[in-house]
């Protein structure tokens, strides 16, 4: 019967693709579908938008104002020689230009506030749906890969929803403004110039698929990479101790080539985007003034209308660039939306779709009994069964032992006591209460969990020791720590309590994490406590020096061991074996 991480490795074998992605592809979303999916991000936002958008128009209606201004110089001033009517249009020209770099100033702040906000909701709704991922649905992403997730992923959702709407509404408005001001000026010209806008449109929409595909590539080959960096880094003293950094280099070198090859698509495709755009423009610009130079070489224009004319294509123009550039840049943001959401829409732990972290813990009861009463479950998605029917009673104060061959479900009965599933049938009684009818932070605040390996943070050492309480002393962390046995090398670091844990705890040996650990649950102090092989890894000194301390916890209150040591298994009350998804009770000299 698989456990976890039989059916973890039994699926990464099945779904893995060949060259090396990861399993599962994202599903396929619209620009629509995908706005559609996160506009409620924009809640309360979207008079900031309004707003930006307003302010630049503004600075549009000022360029118009300025282009106009120069071609009157131009023929009135300066071809005419009258330098006393350059006073006025200076000044105007002036105004213009400050309300213009004002109206644009406001602009880029509203809408960079909009951006930062959504963003903003965006991480912490994703950071926190991550976290609360059931085991199976987490087994599905690497950890590289769901960083790559939280973080670029996250960033180029923006250009769908604020920036990107700043951006479209101002480029459509301000086209319809200087085309309009260009046909004022010369129509006739303006029309010729007109020929550009539906070109640029089919340029546009064409390289807009290549790129879309070719971001689909990249971003899962950019998680993918993530994903090998932190296996690598995290294994990097088992792969030197192998021998296997050349295999290890080869590994992410050929999925860092997948990535260039899929940058590169990316790349051509832009390139080759923006110099169609450029070479039009030229093309258009060049007939404009052939056409401009023949008119006024015949009479029937004048410099500055042709001067005036240039200016508004001028910046006619960059807004279909801009607006072609948006189509691409949004079908490729259309990529990052598809992974945001393939981490959102995947399933959590059973207990995280009902009241989650948000409800405060109520009482928790002095000491705690435990039942399994016909336990059958099967994780999802598959038809092996881990557990099938089974029965087991803990008495408050207990100390029971679960070993087992590995692979046969011993984890499992961690997740279903934390709820991350519940039994496909039978029950899970807590001082005689089906836990489903407990809310999940009460049912959490009667559990202290001792994993495999301790999960430490960033922070000092007094920190790691109070991760999980609250309101505690430092009296208490000390004293949390004596019970441990962990003062002593506590107090041979550099700044003692306050000496800084790195991440996962790598500047900590292996029986300090777990003192670190048993020091925060003597602080703690929780009735039910669940011991995954808290041994594993530790040589046979270091297991004599936690055992003393692990004892000692352990006998305070009901306790549920895993574990395949059998020193850990003689301080045990009762020793139970997990085996064809059923408990077979072991002798007591086994």
């Amino acid at each position: 019967m698989p456990s976890l991480g039989g059916w973890q490795m039994m699926h990464e074998v099945d779904e893995t693709t060949a060259d090396g992605q990861v399993p599962g592809h994202p599903t396929a979303l619209s620009l629509r579908m995908a706005i559609r999916r996160f506009r409620p991000l924009l809640t309360g936002l979207r008079w900031r938008l309004v707003a930006a958008i307003l302010c630049y128009l503004v600075h549009v209606a000022t360029t118009v104002v300025t282009v106009a201004v120069f071609a009157h110089i131009v023929d009135d001033v300066l071809i005419t020689g009258d330098l006393s009517a350059l006073l006025d249009p200076l000044l105007v020209w002036i105004a213009a230009s400050l309300i213009g770099a004002a109206a644009s100033y406001a602009g880029a702040v509203l809408t960079g506030g909009v951006t930062e906000k959504l963003l903003l909701r965006l991480r912490d709704r994703l950071y926190v749906h991550t976290q609360r991922l059931a085991p199976h649905a987490r087994h599905r992403f690497g950890t590289g890969d769901l960083v790559s997730r939280n973080t670029s992923d996250v960033e180029a959702v923006d250009s769908l929803l604020s920036s990107g709407v700043v951006t479209a509404a101002v480029a459509v408005v301000s086209l319809i403004v200087y085309a309009v001001a260009a046909f004022v000026t010369q129509w006739q010209l303006a029309l010729a110039a007109a020929i550009l806008a539906p070109l640029l449109w089919l340029i546009a929409r064409r390289f807009g698929v290549i790129v879309k595909r070719a971001s689909r590539r990249e971003r899962s080959s950019a998680g993918r990479i993530s994903s090998l960096v932190a296996e690598g880094v995290a294994n990097a003293f088992a792969i030197q101790a192998a021998g296997q950094l050349d295999w290890d280099r080869r590994r992410v070198g050929r999925q860092s080539r997948r990535w260039r090859d899929a940058r590169m698509s990316e790349i051509r495709a832009d390139a080759a985007f923006s110099e169609a755009v450029t070479v039009v423009e030229v093309l258009c610009m060049i007939a404009v003034i052939v056409l401009g130079a023949w008119q006024i070489s015949s009479g029937t224009a004048e410099l500055g209308t042709l001067i005036a004319l240039t200016g508004y294509l001028g910046y006619l123009y960059p807004q279909i660039q801009t607006l072609g550039g948006l189509v691409v840049d949004v079908t490729a943001a259309t990529a990052s939306a598809e992974r945001v959401a393939q981490v959102l829409d995947a399933p959590v732990g059973v207990a995280e779709t009902l009241d989650g972290d948000d409800v405060p813990p109520g009482p928790v009861a002095s000491a705690v009994s435990l039942t399994l009463d016909g336990v059958s479950f099967a994780y999802p998605q598959t038809d092996s069964t881990v557990l099938d029917d089974v029965q087991l009673d803990i008495d408050a104060g207990d100390l029971v032992a679960i070993t087992g061959p590995s692979g046969a479900g011993k984890s499992t009965l961690t997740y279903l006591l934390l709820r991350f599933y519940d039994p496909d049938a039978g029950a899970i009684l807590l001082n005689g209460n089906d836990i489903r009818t407990m809310d999940t932070p009460t049912l959490r605040a009667h559990m202290s969990v001792l994993h495999q390996r301790p999960a430490l943070m960033s922070g000092t050492i007094a920190e790691n020791i109070a991760f999980g309480s609250t309101d505690v002393t430092r009296e208490q962390i000390v004293a949390a720590a004596d019970l441990a046995g962990a003062t002593p090398f506590i107090r041979r670091l550099p700044g003692g309590f306050d000496a800084a844990v790195v991440e996962r705890g790598d500047n900590l040996s292996g029986g300090q994490q777990q003192r670190v650990a048993l020091a925060r649950a003597f602080l703690r102090d929780a009735p039910l406590l669940i011991l995954d092989e808290p041994t594993t890894g530790l040589d046979a000194e270091t297991v004599d020096e936690v055992l003393e301390p692990l004892a000692k916890l352990a006998s305070s209150r009901t306790t549920v061991m895993i574990t395949h040591d059998p020193r850990v298994l003689a301080i045990a009350d009762r020793r139970i074996e997990l085996r064809d998804g059923r408990f077979h009770t072991m002798a007591p000299s086994a």
